[in-house]
């Protein structure tokens, strides 16, 4: 099975289901595929995006297709290859999307991420110090939260792989049975990230502290997005979600995001920071 091939397997379902009647006569032409960063397991994502997918495709009148990656080092390899059409992204990838293959970032999804530090309630955590000598897990080091809560540690005298270890997962819905099988002190995760942990579980956690907040995910056109469609996208996608239809509305409800915003010039330039370590990290991660 080719790459395009296994990207598209996801998507399938979704797209076979829920053409609607309007997009027949745009069936024959090139689909438009948007990639999602697999913060979260491949089938929440689809749940998530798929009012939104919906509305492209009437918008637009061409099929849609929703894709994803299995970790964030093979997503942004894709990116690299302009082997989507659109991408959802954080903040720092988003910027080297721009810097190093000439994406051009359209919109950005409020509210800012939080940062939380979550333990197990069964085994709780009074303190920062109570890290050291322990574990604590990430989904994936390449996430601004992740980055974010390193410098975070080691600004309050926690240094990784001095003090304490780390633990990696590929996804953040399973950092919860981690943490309730004791094999971390403590958990680094979105608010996001945190919400989409099965109910049963995330009732069991506690969340330490916020310890930072980062801009939120963006929507990002890939070089051969004509730049009128790109300004398409841009003005339908914010009356999407400023007047939200019920799609809109279903929409923010799945995916806990409170609105959308241009993309300031500001939000990208403080990402540059993390540029030389998210190259590293990228050349690194197998």
């Amino acid at each position: 099975m080719t790459e395009p091939v296994q990207r598209r397997e996801f998507s399938v379902a979704v797209l076979t289901s829920c053409l609607l009647p309007e997009l027949a006569r745009a069936q024959a032409a090139v689909p438009l595929e948007m990639g999602l960063l697999p913060n979260i397991s491949a089938r929440m994502l689809l749940n998530q995006y798929q009012p939104m997918r919906d509305f492209l495709a009437r918008v637009l009148q061409r099929p849609v297709l929703l894709s994803t990656a299995p970790d964030w080092a093979t997503f942004h390899s894709r990116v690299a290859a302009v082997a989507y059409d659109l991408i959802v992204t954080a903040p720092h990838l988003a910027r080297l999307a721009q810097l190093d293959h000439g994406w051009s970032p359209l919109l950005q999804w409020l509210p800012d991420i939080k940062g939380l530090l979550v333990f197990a309630a069964a085994r709780p955590v009074a303190a920062i110090a109570e890290l050291r000598g322990r574990a604590v897990v990430l989904s994936n080091p390449l996430s601004l939260v992740a980055m974010r809560g390193m410098r975070w540690l080691s600004d309050n005298g926690l240094q990784r792989d001095q003090d304490f270890s780390v633990i990696r997962l590929p996804t953040d819905d399973s950092v919860g049975n981690v943490l309730l099988r004791g094999d971390a002190a403590a958990a680094m995760l979105s608010a996001g990230e945190f919400r989409a942990i099965p109910t049963d579980v995330r009732s069991q956690l506690r969340v330490f502290t916020e310890f930072a907040e980062v801009p939120g995910f963006l929507l990002v056109a890939c070089p051969r997005v004509i730049p009128e469609q790109a300004r398409l996208i841009k003005s339908q996608l914010l009356a999407f979600v400023q007047a939200p239809s019920a799609d809109g509305a279903a929409f923010l409800a799945a995916t806990g995001f409170s609105g959308v915003r241009e993309v300031q010039p500001a939000v990208l330039e403080s990402m540059d920071i993390y540029m030389k370590v998210t190259r590293e990290m990228l050349v690194k991660t197998p």
